[in-house]
């Protein structure tokens, strides 16, 4: 009878032991695989953040958001990286403003953008940089109020011409602000690069 006891015994610690090794093991690998992810291809992502700093009689504030990349946007970056014949495309680095809201990305152009009142659509300053691994650049404009203006979304476009279409690669849209006379806008679009 003793024995079949140890025997019995014997078997539960077993399992147990062997229940608890899994159970820790299994612990260990959900822990460590964040941590391991460098060791797998990962989805490429192209991926933007967007900080509008208003500058108004009300106070100063910065909206941060993120943004969308429009098709036509995606679709420019494959002709330029894709093809050896894309002679006509420029930087992008031209920021665009609207006061419609909730951009799309079948958008090819912002809705209604603005073109008056200090807010017409003008050349960024580009500042390249490495955003840990990865590589980044930063388009920045401040845009000073002629006029009281509403506005409430931004577009980063590769080409100059104001309202012009089929050149918007990025849009955000963001809180609803009213810009009077003498109010800035300072609009900085963050792009990394994280493929790997």
């Amino acid at each position: 009878m003793e024995g079949g006891e140890r025997k019995t015994e014997t078997k539960l610690k077993t399992t147990l032991a062997i229940t608890l090794t899994f159970l820790i093991a299994f612990s260990c690998g959900v822990a460590l695989n964040p941590a391991l992810n460098f060791l797998t291809h990962r989805e490429p992502r192209l991926k933007a953040n967007v900080y509008i700093l208003a500058e108004t009689m009300h106070g100063d504030f910065e909206i941060p958001t993120g943004n969308l990349i429009t098709n036509i946007g995606e679709r420019y970056c494959r002709n330029i990286l894709g093809f050896d014949n894309q002679t006509a495309n420029n930087a992008t680095k031209w920021i665009s403003l609207s006061n419609v809201a909730t951009p799309l990305v079948t958008w090819t152009v912002l809705t209604t953008e603005v073109a008056a009142n200090g807010f017409t659509r003008a050349l960024g300053t580009v500042t390249s940089w490495n955003n840990g691994t990865d590589y980044a650049y930063n388009v920045t404009k401040k845009f000073t109020a002629t006029g009281t203006q509403q506005l409430q979304t931004a577009g980063l476009n590769w080409c100059d011409t104001s309202a012009s279409d089929n050149n918007l690669f990025a849009a955000a849209g963001f809180t609803q602000t009213t810009f009077a006379t003498g109010d800035n806008c300072t609009i900085k679009w963050v792009i990394t690069f994280d493929a790997n």
